[in-house]
């Protein structure tokens, strides 16, 4: 699937008007940006801790 950097709006109160960019941001298959990089901050330091607490 390729990533777009550009997500047209689908909201149906603008079908009628000229094509724009969503205000949503880039999506990553369908996912906003912002919260694939919220859950990998949050589970980097657990993945971290665990890792630690495994190897000792």
């Amino acid at each position: 699937m390729k990533i777009r950097s550009v997500h047209m709006c689908q909201d149906p109160a603008c079908a009628e008007g000229e094509p724009h960019e969503d205000d949503n941001g880039t999506r990553f298959f369908g996912v906003p940006a912002w919260v694939i990089c919220l859950v990998l901050c949050a589970a980097m330091p657990v993945a971290l801790l665990a890792y630690t607490y495994a190897s000792r």
